[in-house]
This record gives C-alpha cells, structure tokens and sequence, in this order.
C-alpha cells in the first residue's frame, strides 16, 4: 500500500471514530430527538418520558413529547402534553397550531377564551410568578429605603405606585388562570362516566378522548370531574392526567 492511500486510511478510520465518539455524547434529549427521526415514536415518547423524570417539565420536551404521541396515535395524551407545553410558553405558535390540530383530529373545537384570560396567559405562570416576587421585593426596598433616609420624593412614590401595580396584575393574572390547577384531560378512549364510585353499574354516557374536565375531588380510583357544561360524574383516576401533576410526581423545569 502506498503512503497516501496509508495516510487516507488512518485519516478515515480516525474520522469514523471521532463521528461515533459524538454520537456516543449526543445528551438523552438529542437521542429522543434521533428515535423521533426514525419514526419510532412508541420509543421516542418513552425517551422523553425519561428526559422529564430525570430534568423536568420544560417547554421543548413537552412540545416533542406530544409530537411523539400524536405521530404514535395517542391523541389524548398528545393533547394534555401540548397543553402542559402551552402553559409554560404560551405564545409559542407552533404549539397552539399541533394543540388545534391534534383536537381537530379527536373532534373537538378548540375551547372559546375570552379576551382577559388570553390577556392573563400572555405570560407562563412560572414568569409571573418571579414577577410578584420581584415587586415584592421592589415594595419591601422601597419602605425600608423610606424609613431610613425619610425622604419623600417623587421618583420614590413613582417607583412604589408601579410595584404595587406590578403585584396587582400579576395576582389577578394567576387568579383567572387558577381553574387550570385543577383541569384534566382524557386520555382513554370512550372514558366511562359513572354516578357514584362505590356502585359504579352502568356508566352514564362516555367522555371523548381529549377531552378537558375540573376535577373537583378523589374517591380511591375514581375522580369526580366536571365537565364544561356542568355536568358532574365519576371517572376511573387513570382515564384522566392533570395538565398540573402534583409536586411528588415530577417537578417543573424553569423556562
């Protein structure tokens, strides 16, 4: 062999080697990302499932979670993953486009929001919650910076009266956007209502995959829910997942 054809020898076998030596790095959401690729989206759901149970609920994750899930035929859980997407990036609009789409497909219309609330969900509610603490602190500031120097001037009185608005919008932000603390979606197919968890019988009518319900309080496996139009009924726990899982289950990832 000659030494040029020696020298491309090496130089390719070190380059193949330096190729699998990245792809042995790639972090656990970049290999999701690569099952995704490959159109095995049973695995890559699970793959992403994994990268929330080790980091956290974040914005990107939730979005390629649901993309999985979709792609897979989930379209329950597709929805409530796109919606936990929505509440920590709420003006992304790709999205509030998947999140139309996937509820199209399980036929249902896209929830009517009034103006004030859309107003509310401009910003995440981990945002506004660093922004009350913020003019907390800005207002505590204030009062001790008063207290000691006992001077009144304007810039003082300004910087207090935005503060104390800053608190004031934002408390009545998270108080329009309470009710999603305790909202759930469907997961299973052709959900069965029941009037009771103790005698279950025959349930009273079916909720339809995707669906969004108030879950208003547990009894063992069940869950009474209500539904949009009022309606009340006992489902099993597991038909349905919370778009805010408890704190013991996972913890939220800051955007």
């Amino acid at each position: 062999m000659r030494l040029p054809n020696i020298i491309l020898t090496c130089l390719v076998l070190l380059g193949g080697g330096t190729l699998g030596f990245a792809a042995d790095q790639q972090t656990p959401f970049e290999q999701a990302n690569t099952v995704f690729a490959q159109k095995d989206y049973g695995h890559a759901a699970s793959d992403y499932q994994a990268v929330i149970a080790r980091q956290g609920f974040s914005a990107p994750v939730l979005f390629d979670l649901a993309n999985a899930y979709y792609k897979d035929g989930n379209v329950g859980l597709a929805i409530v993953n796109y919606e936990r997407a929505q509440l920590l990036a709420p003006s992304d609009a790709d999205i509030a486009f998947n999140l139309h789409v996937a509820r199209a497909k399980a036929g249902l219309a896209d929830r009517p929001i009034p103006w004030f609330e859309r107003a509310a969900r401009f910003l995440s509610l981990n945002t506004l919650s660093w922004l009350s603490a913020a003019a907390i602190l800005f207002i505590g500031a204030g009062i001790v910076a008063r207290q000691l120097t006992g001077r009144d001037r304007f810039g003082w009185r300004a910087g207090m009266i935005a503060s104390v608005c800053l608190l004031l919008a934002t408390i009545l932000a998270v108080g329009l956007r309470w009710s999603e603390l305790s909202q759930a979606v469907v997961t299973v197919k052709n959900t069965s209502v029941y009037i009771s968890p103790v005698t279950v019988g025959q349930p009273l009518y079916n909720l339809a995959e995707g669906q969004t319900v108030a879950v208003c309080k547990t009894h063992g496996d069940f869950v009474l829910v209500e539904m949009s139009d009022g309606h009340r009924g006992w489902v099993k726990r597991g038909d349905i997942s919370r778009l805010m899982p408890s704190v013991h289950e996972t913890r939220i990832a800051s955007t």
